[in-house]
């Protein structure tokens, strides 16, 4: 009571002032199409006063085109109205009345031609607009050919590796283009699919949900998103292309992407086919398959996927296939519609070498060599139905199938760390699995005559269901066990799961004053899922009879959590200042039931208090400092849960914990970036740091001799149990600067990137708390030509220093480095004459024997272009000219050290021909549906929150 007291008590504190405050002025007004006379949205607005220093405020417009500003005198300002691909409308007000209407502004068409578009003077690389960071791409030169990715790796603080982009710091996890989504979530998709040459700003954001960005309040489910918004003359128009090439060793490729753009109406096309691992989209493992390697790991670590299960390209050889189809449009003034299907089949064939290193206790390497194929289906929908200004409806489904088969042939060998021989197995493992994911969200948003009165209620759904077969052939060894000196393992394996989700959430908003706002909320979400595996042996030694069900392999497992949670924030803002504060109140119900082969429960209770603070400073100058915190808690999954033993490495088994708890969080993140038109440099300052209470970590037995387990399985000499268990002390911190400049002079881009990351990872080792500290300093430099479309280059280093303490054995603490250099140059001289080469150099250094390498990676290629307008194109390429390509990963965890060698792709050429279409219109005239972003509001927010257009805000948005 307590808490609750004095929670309740700083909320009421904050929010009194706003009550006493003075009466300010607010000025209003409308931004229509000075042609169709329909809203601008997202068009920006800046107000100052009418002296020649001044400093603008700047505000967007919301949905109907109308924008507010609060907290001003009764004096002279100047309003300025811009918008892409319209002139400037500007005039000068002066403030009479409390609420001051400037009329309406009428914005004319700006025409140009994508051709004849001379910049004059130097453009501002960076911006900052609000909580969002605008990079303008005509201030980074690409060459014709260059795609999205390519452009967006000139910008400092956004870095693309292996498929994964991070914007200043963190994960992209959403890529829209013109504010819509396209092909779903999949960040990497879009950026290879588009041509940098449309793009004419990219905006980097904390996307909040549909129903935060409504009301306003952050409720920590917030993506860092980046918006392409492309050139006006683009957006009628064909433009992609296509390709073919054969090569060497019977290497081939062929593809494109095509898309066709008028107005609303948007269709995009792509497809890909080839043997030489090009990926130009994210794997999406519904089923757990994808990125393993070695044995041992198990089930530890954080529980549960994230919903659409995203994961980067495979080590091996691949061979790929991939369709996929994007619409948007927009019907009326009152549907808006996107949507899309993708489709993917990969083949991949690979070999690894695997050295594990326990702290000291004993080492494990393993020798495998794995076959598998994939295949996925994906479909992502969204409707957004506007019933009339005052309510709205967005309705989310997606869905998603996925095949996989699979075959593993494994030798592994356990030693002591004087040599001495323990264990060895020699396993052919195959499996088939196949499953599905449903995910639907439905969000009613409604707007009271007050403005920043709103209700909103999303209810959720989420159906995941699996199954699989399973077969395991093992010969194993016990060097130290006279008695058993080796066993054999013939077994087939069935495992079914399915989960069913239910989630409800009612969100209350209420101004209390021109600066202030209050929100309540609750919520309710019910999951119920069930997991069951059988295992039998075969009973004939040469035979094919698997009717003996092994028990102690077999599990059939029920689970159910019921949360409530309940809670009010408060929200504040004036002048450069903003912020809001909250705390939630949650109960969660752990009902567990293992069915077979006992019958055993498991009830829990979780009683939480979760507090949330934000506060936000932006400058007019373009300075913006924003630190966050939150509390939030983590389930642990059902395979965490389900306490059955998984032997498909005889050596390593894995099994769940019924007594698992929830994990508690503490989330705080601070974030200082200075950029704008009166800057001439970016700089981006960012620390994030997560401690976790309860956190689900690995717990790792190492027989000394053979142990009987509490299941009734016999655990060899120097053979792994693993298994998660809850432990305090676990810790994740991290810091990025990020420093961008041109420098004119030379026509360069320098971009410098410092970094620092801490790791605090408990665990446990023969029963043992063990403390695996890491520390790694990074740092990277990046030099991009901005000297013509003709001639790109770019040079980058990355190095990263890492520091491993553990605390169960210090004299086995480590350090090693690793670093990149790369260069990469694309020149087009003479008559449509082409030079591509890209050279990486890769060294590492302090990881185990046999792992110390340094090799180069370079390819390069030459070219002619011809045809009209240059769309053709003919060019000879050669992969791996040194015979050099290697893998090497390094992982550390609480329980090992894993250092990992992988198969690669090795030296062939290719003769490839490709074909480029750019077919543009006239620029569109705007609508309603023009660059607006994902998820604006409808202008029934917060006073004084400039629109519900802004990146990650809503009507309620500051």
């Amino acid at each position: 009571m307590k808490t609750i007291f004095a929670s309740v008590l700083l909320i009421l504190n904050l929010a009194l002032p706003g009550f006493v405050q003075a009466q300010t002025s607010q000025i209003t007004g409308t931004v229509l199409d000075s042609t169709s006379r329909s809203p601008v949205v997202g068009a920006y607005v800046a107000v100052s006063r009418n002296t020649p220093d001044a400093k603008p405020e700047y505000v967007t417009t919301d949905v109907n085109g109308k924008f507010l500003v609060s907290g001003l005198v009764k004096e002279s300002y100047r309003v300025k109205v811009s918008y892409l691909s319209y002139k400037d409308s500007e005039r000068v007000i002066k403030i009479s009345d409390d609420v001051q209407n400037t009329g309406t502004f009428l914005l004319s068409e700006a025409v140009s031609n994508l051709k004849e578009v001379k910049v004059v003077g130097q453009v501002a690389a960076t911006e900052q607009k609000g909580d969002t960071t605008q990079f303008n791409a005509a201030a980074y030169k690409t060459n014709p050919d260059a795609t999205t990715e390519d452009l967006i790796q000139k910008m400092p603080g956004i870095t693309v590796i292996n498929g994964t982009v991070t914007a200043h710091g963190e994960t992209v996890n959403k890529v829209l283009v013109d504010g819509k989504p396209f092909f779903g979530d999949d960040a990497a998709l879009t950026l290879k699919s588009l041509p940098a040459e449309i793009v004419d700003k990219i905006e980097v954001f904390d996307k909040l949900s549909d129903q935060s960005a409504f009301t306003g309040f952050d409720d920590g489910t917030g993506q860092k998103t980046i918006n392409i918004v492309t050139k006006a003359n683009s957006r009628v128009g064909q433009f992609g292309k296509v390709y073919a090439g054969y090569g060497l060793d019977d290497r081939y490729q062929a593809g494109g992407n095509m898309s066709f753009f008028n107005k609303n109406q948007r269709i995009s096309v792509i497809g890909l086919t080839n043997n030489i691992n090009v990926q130009n989209f994210s794997n999406q493992d519904l089923l757990g398959v994808s990125g393993s390697s070695g044995g041992g790991g198990g089930r530890g670590g954080a529980g549960g996927a994230s919903s659409n299960f995203l994961v980067g390209n495979q080590s091996g050889l691949t061979g790929t296939n991939s369709f996929g189809l994007n619409y948007a449009n927009k019907f009326g003034n009152k549907v808006d519609v996107t949507g899309s299907y993708f489709f993917n089949r990969t083949s991949n064939n690979n070999f690894q070498n695997t050295n594990q290193d326990y702290y000291g206790k004993q080492l494990y390497k393993e020798s495998n060599t794995s076959g598998s194929t994939n295949t996925n289906h994906r479909m992502n929908f969204r409707v957004e139905y506007t019933i009339d200004k005052k309510n709205m409806l967005i309705f989310t489904p997606r869905l998603s199938f996925q095949n996989n088969q699979s075959g593993t042939l494994k030798d592994g060998f356990t030693s002591l760390s004087n040599g001495s021989a323990v264990n060895s197995t020699a396993t052919d493992q195959s499996n088939k699995n196949h499953g599905y994911n449903f995910t639907n969200d439905l969000l009613f948003r409604h707007s009271f005559e007050k403005k920043g009165r709103t209700l909103s209620f999303n209810f959720n759904t989420q159906i995941n269901d699996k199954s699989g077969n399973g077969q395991l052939y093992s010969k194993n060894q016990y060097f130290t066990n006279l008695e058993m000196p080796g066993d054999t393992i013939d077994q087939k394996n069935y495992t079914s799961s399915n989960a069913v989700s239910l989630g409800g959430n009612l969100v209350y908003t209420e101004p209390i004053s021109s600066t202030g706002q209050l929100q309540f909320n609750y919520g309710l979400t019910v999951s119920n899922s069930n997991s069951d595996k059988e295992t039998y042996n075969n009973i004939l030694p040469d035979g094919n009879s698997y009717t003996q069900l092994d028990s102690l392999l077999s599990n059939s497992f029920d689970n159910r959590y019921t949360t409530n949670r309940a809670g009010m924030s408060y929200r504040y803002r004036k002048n450069n200042w903003s912020g809001n504060v909250g705390i939630d109140f949650q109960n969660t119900g752990l009902y567990s039931q293992q069915l077979s082969p006992i019958n055993e429960k498991v009830d829990h209770t979780f009683t939480n208090f979760l507090p949330n603070l934000m506060l936000t400073y932006r400058s007019k100058s373009g300075t913006q400092f924003r630190t966050f915190f939150r509390s939030s808690t983590n389930q642990p999954s059902i395979s965490q849960l389900q306490n059955v033993v998984d032997n498909s490495n005889p050596l390593s088994l894995t099994a769940g914990n019924p007594n698992l708890k929830q994990e508690y969080r503490n989330t705080m993140n601070m974030r200082y970036s200075i950029a704008g038109a009166n800057h001439p440099y970016s700089l981006n300052a960012m620390i994030f740091v997560t401690q976790t209470n309860n956190a689900i970590v690995n717990s790792t037995l190492i027989a000394q001799q053979p142990t009987t387990l509490p299941s009734g399985i016999v655990l060899e000499q120097g053979a792994k149990l693993t298994a998660p268990i809850n432990m305090d002390g676990s810790w994740n911190a991290r810091t990025l600067i990020a420093y961008g400049k041109p420098i004119s002079k030379i026509k360069l881009n320098v971009n410098l990137t410092s970094g620092f990351n801490y790791v605090r990872a408990p665990g446990m080792i023969n029963n043992v708390s063990n403390f695996s500290n890491t520390y790694a300093y990074s740092q990277g430099l990046v030099l991009s030509s901005n000297i013509s479309e003709k001639l790109d280059f770019t040079a980058s280093y990355s190095g990263n220093y890492n520091v491993v303490r553990n605390s169960i054995q210090p004299t086995l603490n480590n350090n090693y480095f690793t670093s990149s250099i790369t260069g990469r140059v694309n020149w087009i001289f003479g008559k449509g004459f082409l030079f591509q080469s890209d050279v990486n150099n890769q060294s590492y250094r302090g990881l185990g024997a046999g792992y110390n390498q340094n090799f180069t990676l370079w390819n390069a290629s030459f070219g002619k272009k011809f045809l009209k307008n240059n769309a053709g194109e003919l060019k000879l390429t050669v992969f791996d000219i040194l015979k050099q390509n290697n893998s090497i990963a390094r992982n550390v965890t609480e329980t090992y050290v894993q250092d990992v060698t992988s198969r690669v792709l090795t030296q062939y050429a290719m003769l490839t021909f490709t074909y480029t279409l750019r077919n543009f219109g006239k620029a569109p005239a705007n609508n309603n549906s023009e660059r607006r972003r994902e998820f604006d509001g409808m202008g029934g927010g917060f006073p004084g929150g400039g629109g519900g257009a802004r990146p990650g805000g809503g009507p309620g948005s500051f």
